[in-house]
């Protein structure tokens, strides 16, 4: 049985060369280095919860969590998203700061460029 497969490019997920081959064998020994779609399936990965939208007026106290990816967001006591996604570092280093710290921050972040 002749059937197009694709091969994987790890990198960026695209599909680089393709193949008519009997691909049994490639599908069964390789799953991970070979599709039978173009594009594999996205893998599971946790989606943002849809109530973290900007907050249009930011409320204390706020907190930098962890988004997901090595990207962290502050939230407000609403659990809205305040400002744009920071790296873990910064997210601790916010954490560690006093509550009025913390408020000047997200003023200082938060302003219309």
């Amino acid at each position: 049985m002749l059937k197009k497969i694709y091969h994987i490019d790890a990198a960026d997920g695209a599909a680089t060369e393709m193949y008519e081959i009997d691909a049994r064998e490639a599908l069964a020994k390789f799953p991970k280095e070979w599709s039978e779609t173009p594009w594999p399936a996205k893998k599971n990965v946790p989606e943002e919860p849809k109530d973290l939208k900007p907050a249009d007026d930011p409320k204390a106290p706020f907190e930098a969590r962890e988004k997901g990816k090595g990207w962290w967001a502050i939230f407000d006591a609403t659990g809205a998203e305040v400002g744009k996604s920071i790296r873990e570092p910064d997210g601790v280093a916010f954490n560690s700061k006093s509550d009025d710290e913390k408020d000047e921050y997200v003023k200082l972040h938060t302003k219309e460029d």
